[in-house]
């Protein structure tokens, strides 16, 4: 059910209706991870920082932030100083997997490792310079064997993509869990569920254990130190005081935003009929989003920088002018 105060309060604790962070890094640190299966996960950060997509930019070619397979077999942005230990705790399948899975397809360890040496000796490189190098090393390989060995290099912390072109490279430097957390795993646990839990919340644990995929004794562990009020876990930082007009500001969303994506149960901000418009047949495809006071109310398209909107829930009169601004402003990836 639409639910009108929590769809506040979580547009507030993701920082789009009252800036909560003034960098790239610095936000994305505080999510620990964004969903960054397309390159619009830029523009998700953009949102959160002031709406400057070049700050975005800057920070992927210093190599403060890259994207990888931390987690659920997809990829996500994340800090490249803590991407290593995030994916240690959180990645399924992990690498052990993903090399058995790799080795189906015909590329062996031997390969794998000849491919991420090549890569790395090269890079950083593009999709065809990526399959290019697959295609010197393992005989007439498959899709199937390109996307499993990339797969596995990015999770095994070989290869990250890299720079604002995004391409594979060597994954920056970066601590493991061990080195991190002196091998307290709760204690990365509870790091985890903490940045979740207050750029996301109110949040329930089964939102936190849809996110996280970690065992349940874990998660709960971790949310035993956290605020609750009626079920809902909530964000420990002092929220901006945030009048009611501000939410009411239309906000034009990318299709993988964490305010979607980010929770087990989407209709807090959105009917049923506007879910099924707005990700058809719930497999795994998105659409950009308008929301107008928390709610789902269209989908957009600015193609050739005119913005085409499909009104599927009752846009307000009163909305208009403000998602026309709104697309004007837009910080394009």
């Amino acid at each position: 059910m639409v639910s009108r105060p929590l769809a506040r309060a979580r547009l507030l604790a993701q920082g789009l209706v009252a800036q909560r962070w003034s960098t790239p890094a610095e936000a994305v640190g505080a999510f620990g991870l964004m969903q960054g299966q397309e390159t619009t996960v830029f523009s998700s950060v953009a949102l959160r920082t002031g709406g400057d997509i070049d700050a975005v930019r800057v920070s992927l070619d210093a190599g403060e932030l890259v994207r990888s397979y931390p987690m659920r077999g997809t990829v996500f942005l994340g800090l490249a100083s803590e991407m290593r230990w995030m994916t240690e705790l959180l990645a399924k399948p992990g690498p052990d997997q993903l090399a058995a899975r790799a080795a189906k397809e015909g590329v062996t360890p031997a390969h794998v490792e000849e491919i991420g040496r090549t890569v790395v000796t090269e890079g950083p490189v593009d999709s065809r310079g990526y399959q290019r190098i697959v295609a010197s090393v393992v005989p007439s390989p498959t899709s199937a064997a390109v996307y499993r060995s990339r797969q596995y290099l990015l999770t095994s912390g070989v290869l990250a993509y890299v720079g604002a072109a995004q391409r594979l490279g060597p994954a920056p430097a970066a601590p493991g869990l061990e080195e991190a957390f002196n091998g307290d795993r709760q204690a990365a646990v509870d790091e985890v569920v903490r940045r979740y839990v207050n750029t996301r919340g109110p949040v329930t644990e089964a939102d936190v254990r849809w996110w996280s995929k970690l065992p349940a004794r874990e998660v709960r562990t971790a949310l035993s130190q956290l605020p609750e009020a009626d079920g809902y876990f909530l964000p420990i930082d002092d929220l901006p005081a945030t009048p009611a007009s501000s939410f009411r500001r239309p906000l034009l969303l990318p299709a993988f935003d964490e305010y979607i994506l980010g929770y087990k149960d989407r209709l807090f901000a959105m009917t049923g009929t506007t879910h099924e418009h707005v990700a058809p047949g719930n497999m795994g495809v998105f659409r950009k989003t308008v929301v107008i006071d928390g709610v789902v109310r269209a989908t957009w398209q600015g193609a050739g920088g005119r913005l085409n909107v499909a009104d599927i829930a009752g846009v307000p009169k009163y909305a208009q002018p403000g998602i026309e601004r709104a697309f004007r402003a837009y910080p394009f990836a």
